[in-house]
């Protein structure tokens, strides 16, 4: 039997912070712990320590989706890359392994800037829809997709087409 190499990926679950970082960054404003807030930052933190860490060279064809339009990820991944690529010996660009490796959902982020971020940065065919209920409305997320403005060929691909293909339904 073939041993599987080790992942050099190291992960903190967003459900167990450490006491240190709630600490320091929540214990204050405990409004911040959570959807609204943390779980954003926190979710961006660990798909950026993936893509530093070298899971996508070693395994290329994986594929991670990413709620809320990318968890503000698609806003903040330029930046990023001109800091990072230019502080570490990475194998790729850093926005190679975010376009090649994420999808991102609608889910409870119905902001027609976001969409329009995401949309520019990733285009139509890495974007599902999706609602986050019991979080979020079906209705305020119907809503939300039925005003974007695109095209019906790139509703039709956020709202099943792109789901169907990536998921192999």
């Amino acid at each position: 039997m073939r041993r599987r190499k080790r992942s050099t990926c190291r992960s903190t679950s967003i459900r167990m912070r450490p006491g240190a970082v709630v600490d320091a960054y929540y214990a204050q404003f405990p409004a911040l712990l959570g959807p609204g807030w943390a779980y954003t930052v926190e979710t961006a933190t660990q798909a950026l320590r993936l893509m530093l860490c070298g899971l996508f060279d070693a395994h290329p064809k994986l594929k991670i989706i990413l709620g809320h339009l990318g968890e503000s990820l698609p806003f903040s991944i330029v930046r990023c890359a001109e800091n990072i690529n230019r502080r570490m010996a990475l194998k790729r660009p850093l926005q190679d392994y975010f376009h090649d490796n994420f999808w991102l959902t609608t889910a409870a982020n119905f902001s027609q800037p976001a969409l329009a971020c995401c949309l520019m940065e990733m285009g139509a065919d890495r974007i599902l829809f999706s609602v986050d209920w019991p979080f979020a409305s079906n209705i305020a997320g119907r809503q939300f997709i039925d005003a974007a403005p695109v095209s019906a060929h790139d509703r039709a691909k956020i709202l099943s087409r792109n789901a169907i293909a990536l998921l192999k339904l």
